[in-house]
């Protein structure tokens, strides 16, 4: 078992005083000491609870029952006796555990299986008994125990032994008299001979008998020869021996034809070991056994004697000794260890039915009985005279055997459950026949025939039979029963009831025709004045508890829980709530109005207003269900209203609720409703828009006491939901409401200060820890703010749905105050990953339609504020990369620099929400289109502002990722406390490091004053809180920053994209940012974070220019403003630097596999394996982007591309994209020459190699390049020199001759003012005769003749590429009219005439040409 360690559940409720009082005294109480504190708790005396308010319970069970386990020896035979005072805490503890499950919601938390496993194990029967039953009750949702599932294979093993038949029908039978009927129903039912106390005398002279066959295999043989064939130890039972047989000591295997040995004698030795099916039938009498000593000790003896005769191999010890205890019930007439056996036998049978399917049971345990389940029912029988323990096993069985489909029809037709005058009615009548007295049956039976009416009236047959035998009388008049020991019991039959009255028609008219209405209405009278008048004797208990609730502060927060009093009694809280859900379920119906009408002529009125009055007494529950039904009955008959309000139960309910809303979470979702129905006249219109019941309502969002209650379910969504139809129906008091909506959100923002109570209460995972203490505590952190905030924002979203009360909300400041609320330093280190952070989407995107501009204006107003890094008086950055990581030493900070820094961090974490949230907004409204989810970018911020905030986030985010890079290295590299070795190996590779900022600091797992590698649990958790804010923070900031990048598209007709000057503006911003982050590149130190550092920019450098949705292009307006500014250039050298550095380092020390040399013995570790890894990935990184540059597919798929082949004015010339990628080949060629050359290339690994074949692959073929006069197409006329050898420098120079050609600077221009193509005359290439059937398909699809021919000269008649250029240009000359352009005609409609700039092309490119065969010369 692993430790329960789920100390508290988020949203765990305060538990009742008398419970959390009995915790702390099993907690204190000594081990010996158990029994006394639990034994008085043979019945669960509180309400429904949680098992998360008992986990430290169970942890002490668990501990208890482990400790009794080894003692014991429990992992196989029991060997001896529990001694007294173990066997009762033992018992205490399976029955309270059991008593648990039973009673508490969050039963997957216990986890004790493998501990009841073991004690089935043992000699006791009471001990086997409570065990079996609690593993009964856990079976019945094994879905919820993955314990069971591990066990279940040793367990069935076991489990089968204890069902097994006992053959009592062959030894006892013949001798029973069989003259009368009950004696034939005995002689053909086995359980009804058991069960019966007049046949203890007939079992004892003729059952004391050991009836048991085994089979020894060969393997049985082998072991016992080794073991010299002496007497098996009688009580060593491996649990490794019982799983090679695969069954625990239970399995039979079919004998061998060739061998049986048959040994039947008592007093007969062993024959010689061999194979073969060995038979036991010893009488008990025969063993010679002391009967002075008790059933245990001749048990014992009675094994010994029977393993040492027959060699019995020890996967069979457990099923032997069972059958000796059978036999020792009998032939000593113990009726009470009979009936131990006979329900231990039940049980066991039930939990089989539970943990095996249909098909296993039935082949495993009903083909040997399958007559089981009748068999059983035949001992409810009146004649049986069966004990009422046994009964009670019976019942419980049955709820288990309803899973089995088989056997449900055969219990229906046993327990002749349709008839009136049936066992099951006869039972019931029994149970519930006298009206003043005492129950009828004990707590355990009245517990397990409810278990089991709840199965079948759950189940459409069963609840059928039930109504059908007359049920529903029985449990009418159930509810007149008025002695106090029945409450419990009455609760039971009105939660039947409600099961009936859910799921069958015909029970509702047999209520009716009961009196049930009547009846239910006078007993919720009658209870209602007994707890009033419980209340008024116990005036202080009741003032305690309307009075606030006040919780501990955080030291004490976890021990010191807020502890819920009860004025009333457990049973009568139940009994009230069942009557109150039946009577709400009827209300809801519609088809039951009718028969309801006449409710409030009834006193039920008056009770409704009694419970509104007293809400300590009556409990949250009944109190919201009251306000419920007040609600239900008027919206069912609204002429009722009149009558309800002389009842002033509106009044009543108005003016309770302004004073106290109870801790419950069906109280505040039910007011809107009542407040609705009260509404629909003018006298209770007046009396709410006199209250202040909204404002009373919405202060529950700003209460801490309300902070759990409100994270339950959709509670917080529903409620804003019915507030909103309620506004909708009352236009009235809309005005009225968003005010005190807007009250609600000031006071939510005053919660969320730094001096706030909730720090006091519990500060949550909000502050940097500086002790060993708080580490200790971090468990019991809650993040009540956060908690508090995605309330108010889920409530908000379901209230908003209305456009108008949308633009209300935000007429009245309401989004301001929200992400005022998102700059709060109560936020968590993980706010962006949190649930509140979510609330705060749906919210955003709920307003998006209603203002985009002014949700937008607000975050981006956040950003701008909080986006700038803490600088010091100097100008200089306080927070460098070494100092950020020394805040996780928070211990070593002054009390000022400590407050600082968490105003920092906040600020930090505040910024990436705000980040976040308007990158969500665009990418998920827009796709990606800044232009429509803004319609107007100037009602937002001004241009210069904007601009400005994109670059402040780009700028904070090549600081940012310095720090996420350094830090997330150290949070990889920290060893564990107290790990030895992981410290020497640190600490030895802490002197390789170059000494810097980032050696010293980033790559090295150590305090920051750079002394011990092993750092205290706190300090790791600083570090990694630290870490989630730095990259956090890198993360969003590297999605805006992609989000913009995305939005600068060219205008279309579909898409009007960002307008242009914004657009430039923005564009040089990115660019500006990439080329900061090939400085920042640049200046890296020589470190596996340096690496790290590279390889991340890289991943931000591709998002800024690539563009990755269902396509994959460059974004072709960044792309080529960074050529522009000489990007292409600067990334070339960086490669090349990286390529030298990573040069440097050594190759690995050996080729043989990691970890051994040639000759098999261990390699020393490689000092430098780390970072030759980092660097190879950077440079995979670097060439796999540098070949995407080169493709020039991701270029030519651009969408922009046919835009920018559009006549824009008045100077044609062609954007060819050819005529681009040339260049960019030539640029990077001198690049890739020096990488050809480097060793590195060839010790490197293969996907290095791969991706730089990846590079030269488009230059080798000239993909995408226009074919030029020579014979040679494009790039290739530079091949040869290029490899020949020449120089570093004479590549360079002939590279920047490519750059200053006029060719490129011309594609540069046409991009800038997006130009119209011509065909170049002053180019000569080689005419392509266009193919004529081509041309005619082309002018079939609607374009000109001339159209046709010069697209398909251009592209070289490929009619794929041609006509998707036609069809793209179409679309843009359309696009071009619909946004207002005058004069501009389509290129391809006209053939572009030659200018004087192509002839100035031509004359440049053949001076390049001459120049170029010069130089060759």
């Amino acid at each position: 078992m692993t430790k329960i360690k789920k100390l508290h559940h988020k949203r765990l409720n305060f538990p009742p005083q008398d419970a959390q009082t009995l915790r702390e005294q099993i907690e204190a109480a000594p081990t010996d000491g158990l029994h006394d504190v639990l034994k008085p708790y043979q019945e669960w005396p509180f309400v429904r609870g949680d098992m998360y308010h008992w986990i430290p319970t169970l942890n002490r069970f668990d501990e208890t029952m482990a400790d009794a386990i080894e003692k014991y020896k429990l992992s196989g035979l029991q060997e001896s006796d529990f001694d007294h005072s173990t066997q009762q805490t033992l018992v205490s503890m399976l029955h309270f555990s059991r008593l648990l499950l039973e009673n508490c919601i969050n039963r997957n938390l216990y986890s004790s299986v493998d501990r009841l496993d073991s004690l089935l194990n043992t000699s006791d029967p009471e001990v086997l008994e409570c065990t079996l039953r609690l593993l009964l009750r856990a079976s019945q949702r094994w879905s919820y125990q993955r314990d069971l599932r591990a066990n279940q294979a040793l367990m069935s093993a076991r489990l089968m032994t204890l069902a097994d038949p006992w053959h009592t029908k062959k030894d006892i039978v013949p001798h029973a008299d069989k003259d009368t009927a009950e004696s034939a129903a005995s002689h053909a039912n086995e359980f009804r001979l058991l069960a019966d106390d007049k046949n203890t005398n007939l079992l004892k002279a003729h059952g004391g008998v050991v009836r048991y066959q085994f089979f020894r295999t060969a393997e049985d043989v082998q072991q016992m020869e080794a073991e010299g064939a002496a007497p098996v130890d009688s009580m060593a039972v491996s649990l490794d021996t019982r799983k090679k047989t695969g069954d625990g000591g239970s399995h039979r295997r079919t004998p061998s034809k060739k061998s049986h040995s048959h040994q039947s004698d008592a007093g007969r030795q062993s024959s010689t070991l061999s194979e073969g099916l060995v038979s036991i039938h010893t009488p008990v009498c025969d063993l010679g056994l002391d009967h002075t000593a008790g059933v245990s000790a001749q048990m014992r003896q009675a094994f010994d004697k029977l393993v040492a005769q027959h060699n019995v191999p020890r996967a069979h010890h457990f099923e032997l000794r069972h059958r000796i205890y059978v036999a020792l019930a009998f032939a000593a007439g113990d009726s009470e260890l009979r009936y131990a056996l006979l329900r231990a036998r039940i049980y066991a049978a039930a939990i089989l039915s539970q943990l095996m399917n249909e098909r296993e049971f039935k082949n495993a345990f009903l083909s040997r009985e399958p007559n089981f389940t009748a068999d059983i029912i035949g001992v409810l029988q009146p004649e049986v005279h069966a004990p009422l323990s046994v009964q009670t096993a019976v019942f419980l069985a049955l709820e288990s055997l309803l899973k089995q489909r088989s056997e449900v029809s055969g219990a229906y037709v046993a327990l002749n459950a349709s008839a009136n005058h049936g066992v099951l009615m006869f039972i019931l009548r029994k149970a519930f026949t006298d009206v003043d007295g005492p129950p009828a049956f004990p707590y355990e039976l009245m517990s397990a025939l409810y278990f089991f009416l709840t199965a079948m009236a759950n189940n459409m047959n069963g609840g059928q039979l039930l109504v059908s035998a007359g049920v529903v009388p029985v449990f009418v008049s159930a509810l007149k029963h008025t002695h106090s020991q029945q409450l419990r019991s009455i609760g039971r039959a009105a939660k039947l009831l409600d099961y009936l009255i859910s799921s069958t028609s015909s029970t509702f008219p047999a209520f009716c025709s009961a009196n049930g209405i009547t009846t239910l209405v006078d007993r919720i009278h009658s209870e209602v004045m007994s707890a009033v008048a419980v209340s008024d004797a116990n005036p202080e208990a009741a003032a305690d508890l309307t009075s606030p609730v006040t919780l501990p502060r955080f030291p004490d927060y976890p021990k010191q829980l807020y502890r819920r009093r009860e004025i009333l009694a457990a049973e009568q809280i139940y009994l009230l709530k069942e009557l109150f859900k039946l009577l709400t379920h009827l209300v809801q119906q519609p088809s039951y109005n009718d028969r309801l009408r006449n409710l409030v002529e009834t006193t039920l009125p008056q009770t409704l207003r009694t419970v509104l009055n007293y809400p300590a007494a009556f409990g949250s529950n009944v109190y919201g269900m009251a306000i419920s039904i007040s609600a239900m009955l008027v919206h069912n008959e609204p002429t009722s209203l009149p009558i309800i309000q002389e009842a002033r139960l509106p009044e009543t309910m108005l003016e309770n609720l302004e004073k106290h809303v109870p801790y419950n979470s069906d109280v505040i979702m039910n007011i809107p409703g009542a407040l609705g129905a009260f509404c629909l006249n003018d006298v209770g219109m007046e009396q709410v828009r006199k209250s202040n019941i909204i404002g009373s309502v919405l202060r529950v969002f700003s209460d801490p006491d309300f902070v759990r209650i409100l994270q339950e379910g959709d509670v917080t969504g529903s409620f804003g939901a019915s507030l909103d139809e309620f506004i909708r129906h009352f236009p009235t008091v809309k005005d009225q409401a968003m005010d005190q909506i807007i009250q609600m959100l000031k006071d939510v923002l005053a919660m969320g200060e730094a001096d706030s109570p909730l720090v006091r209460l519990n500060p949550g995972n909000t502050f940097l820890l500086r002790t060993a203490e708080e580490e200790e505590l971090k468990s019991y952190y809650d993040d009540f703010y956060g908690m508090m905030l995605e309330s108010v924002t889920t409530f908000l979203e379901g209230l908003l749905e209305q456009r108008a009360h949308s633009e209300l909300f935000m007429e009245r400041g309401g989004w301001d105050l929200i992400t005022r609320a998102i700059k709060s330093p109560l936020l968590p280190f993980g706010f962006v990953k949190s649930r509140t952070f979510e609330s705060l989407h749906g919210l955003s995107s709920t307003l998006l339609d209603t203002s985009a501009e002014g949700v937008f204006r607000s975050l981006f107003k956040v950003i701008s504020e909080y986006v700038v890094e803490p600088v010091s008086s100097d100008n200089q950055q306080t927070w460098t990369v070494s100092k950020y990581l020394e805040l996780a030493n928070a211990a070593a900070l002054s009390e000022e620099e400590y407050k600082a820094a968490h105003i920092e961090i906040h600020r930090c974490i505040s910024c990436t929400g705000a980040i976040a949230l308007a990158t969500y907004l665009i990418n998920g409204s827009g796709g990606g289109s800044l232009a429509r989810c803004i319609k107007v970018i100037d009602d937002v911020l001004p241009r210069d502002e904007f601009k400005q905030l994109v670059g402040m986030v780009c700028d904070a985010y090549c600081n940012g990722i310095q720090k996420a890079v350094a830090i997330e290295h150290v949070i990889s590299t920290l060893p564990d406390a107290g790990d030895a070795k992981q410290t020497e190996k640190t600490q030895s590779a802490k002197g390789k490091e170059t000494e810097g900022s980032l050696s010293t600091q980033q790559a090295q797992p150590m305090d920051v004053d750079g002394s011990a590698s092993v750092i205290e649990p706190y300090k790791r958790t600083n570090f990694v809180n630290l870490g989630e804010v730095a990259i956090a923070f890198t993360l969003e900031a590297g999605d805006f920053i992609e989000c913009m990048s995305n939005s600068l598209r060219l205008s279309t007709a579909e898409d009007p994209g960002v307008p242009k000057v914004i657009a430039e503006e923005i564009s040089d911003t990115i660019v500006h940012f990439v080329l900061n982050m090939l400085t920042v590149c640049r200046n890296a130190e020589r470190t596996i974070v340096g690496a790290q550092l590279i390889d991340q920019a890289m991943v931000a450098i591709m998002k800024a220019m690539v563009y990755v949705r269902h396509r994959v292009y460059v974004k072709l307006r960044i792309f080529v403003r960074f050529i522009e500014e000489g990007g292409l250039q600067q990334f070339c050298e960086l490669l090349e630097s990286t390529w030298d550095w990573a040069a440097t380092v050594p190759p690995p020390p050996s080729s043989a596999p990691e970890g051994t040399a040639a000759d098999g013995k261990p390699l020393p570790i490689d000092p430098d394996a780390k970072l030759r890894k980092a660097l190879e990935t950077t440079l995979d990184s670097m060439l796999s982007i540098l070949s995407f540059f080169l493709d020039g597919e991701p270029i030519m798929e651009c969408p922009e591309y046919p835009i920018l082949v559009v006549d824009h004015d008045d100077n044609r010339r062609w954007f060819r994209a050819g005529d681009l990628i040339v260049g960019l080949r030539l640029m990077a060629l001198p690049t890739l020459q020096k990488i050809w050359e480097s060793p590195l290339l060839v010790y490197s690994n293969s996907g290095l190699m791969q991706t730089f074949i990846a590079c030269l692959g488009p230059i080798i073929s000239a993909q995408h390049e226009a074919r030029t006069t020579g014979a040679l197409p494009g790039i290739r006329r530079h091949l040869p020199n290029l490899l020949e050898g020449h120089t570093p420098h004479s590549m360079r120079r002939r590279t920047e001759q490519r750059l200053t050609s006029p060719l490129l600077s011309n594609a540069f221009e046409a991009f800038d003012r997006a130009i119209g193509p011509s065909q170049t005359s002053g180019q000569s290439t080689t005419e392509v005769e266009p193919i004529s059937l081509y041309v005619t398909e082309l002018v079939n699809m609607g374009f000109s003749n001339e159209e046709a021919n010069t697209v398909l000269r251009r592209y070289s008649n490929n009619l794929e590429r041609a006509t998707e250029y036609l069809l793209n240009t179409r679309l843009a000359e359309r696009s071009r009219r619909a946004l207002g352009a005058e004069g501009s005609v389509s290129a391809d409609a006209q053939p572009a005439p030659t200018t004087d700039d192509d002839n100035a092309q031509a004359a440049a490119t053949a001076d390049d040409s001459n120049a170029q065969a010069a130089e060759a010369s």
